[in-house]
């Protein structure tokens, strides 16, 4: 509990990106070169010196079922890699993560850890 007396939120997802940067995501967070502010998201910037991730790329949430990610209509796509499958994302639709998926956008990738 916080000082407050409120719980924490927890942490739904870790994301480790290619260069070793760590993400906690905690609430429905978009990510891209320059993502769009939404009402009751959190935005992160992702650094893509060769501009293969659109300016709104992807995001990563959580509801009952568990930990998502929705690409978000992105020019290069997003590919989710599990068990050494390659399976193109979907534009617009939710896409259920599991400890150890592999998630590719043009030329940055991430491993998915699931708290």
């Amino acid at each position: 509990m916080t000082a407050q007396g409120m719980l924490a939120p927890s942490v739904a997802a870790v994301l480790t990106w290619d260069d070793g940067t760590r993400i906690a995501v905690y609430v429905r967070t978009v990510f891209g070169r320059d993502p769009a502010t939404e009402p009751g998201t959190v935005r992160v910037v992702v650094r893509d010196e060769t501009l293969s991730l659109s300016k709104t790329h992807f995001e990563v949430g959580s509801d009952d079922a568990g930990v998502f990610i929705v690409d978000r209509y992105s020019k290069n796509g997003s590919v989710l890699v599990r068990d050494g499958i390659r399976h193109r994302l979907i534009a617009g639709a939710q896409t259920s993560l599991r400890p150890g998926d592999r998630l590719e956008f043009g030329d940055r990738s991430v491993m998915v850890s699931l708290a």
